[in-house]
């Protein structure tokens, strides 16, 4: 099954009650045989009551189909394949925290 996907805007502080988080790039990765889009991003948590910390995370919307094959409020929409498959997804987690240095791999 596949999905529009609209990429976020990237280096845009988001604040919460606890912190804050920014997405800083999006990449794509040859993964066996297809394309994987991914975004990597950074989490701050300075303003909670037990402390503070961080963390660097991936969000993987899924392979891409289309890319940038539309607009939506003013931001590219690209067609994507979501990963459901948990054998592929530990294999794509591997290959992310393989290439980059990461806390957590979320998957839209």
């Amino acid at each position: 099954m596949h999905r529009e996907y609209a990429h976020p805007p990237l280096n845009r502080e988001v604040s919460s009650i606890a912190g804050s988080y920014i997405l800083v790039r999006e990449e794509r990765l040859a993964h066996e045989g297809r394309e994987l889009l991914y975004l990597l991003g950074y989490g701050v948590f300075d303003s909670t009551c037990c402390g503070v910390g961080g963390c660097a995370y991936a969000l993987v919307p899924g392979f891409v189909v289309a890319w940038h094959t539309g607009e939506r409020d003013g931001r590219p929409v690209s067609r994507v394949e979501p990963i459901v498959d948990e054998s592929l997804r530990r294999r794509i987690e591997a290959a992310l925290r393989k290439k980059e240095t990461l806390s957590q791999v979320r998957f839209l």
